[in-house]
């Protein structure tokens, strides 16, 4: 029997290669289990998280996105097509949405988690996910507006909060979103050499 992520894949992945918008499909989006929930709580450590970066500036047009379908993973999904099709108001309006609602809870989540979650398990997680590919884009975004110390907050933040989370990609597999926070603060740095990190 298939998992949920990968039947989830398979149907985003015909929709889109039939150019179809595969977010109103998905209306109830991708939850954790309580079980599992209940079981990243258990034995969280008592590290002392970031405090988050400031938002992005409140958006004058941002009444025109649909937050109908307001999952955890409609809005990550909805942030990144924005991103890709240079939208940057609307990848701002919905990561923004996505933390607004998700991040207290997310952040709850993930001080329990010790580790990344076991091939098949990254469900369990996927509120933490979600929340933390939402400041991962916000992060890209800055990026490629030229804001690097907006984009250096968002991803130091992810890595300091949220360094077991993973973001599925369309083409089969799943990736570390500190590890590539890491990257983008590395690409950041060479460009700029008054950047510290």
């Amino acid at each position: 029997m298939l998992s949920r992520t990968v039947k989830v894949v398979i149907v985003c992945s015909v929709l889109v290669c039939l150019g179809i918008s595969f977010k109103p499909v998905f209306s109830r989006g991708i939850v954790p289990s309580t079980s599992n929930a209940a079981d990243a709580k258990k034995g969280s450590e008592t590290n002392t998280p970031q405090v988050a970066p400031e938002p992005a500036p409140a958006l004058p047009g941002s009444s025109g996105y649909d937050f109908s379908d307001s999952s955890h993973w409609n809005l990550t999904v909805s942030a990144w097509e924005c991103m890709a099709r240079k939208d940057y108001d609307g990848a701002f309006a919905y990561a923004k949405k996505c933390l607004e609602i998700y991040e207290p809870k997310a952040k709850e989540m993930a001080a329990g988690q010790k580790s990344f979650s076991r091939p098949g398990h990254e469900d369990d997680f996927a509120l933490v996910n979600d929340v933390a590919t939402s400041h991962y884009v916000m992060g890209e975004t800055y990026m490629k507006l030229g804001k690097t110390d907006d984009a250096l907050k968002e991803f130091k933040y992810v890595i300091d909060n949220y360094p077991y989370a993973q973001c599925w990609d369309p083409k089969g597999w799943f990736w570390k979103v500190a590890e590539v926070s890491r990257k983008n603060i590395d690409k950041i740095g060479k460009r700029s050499p008054e950047v510290s990190q």
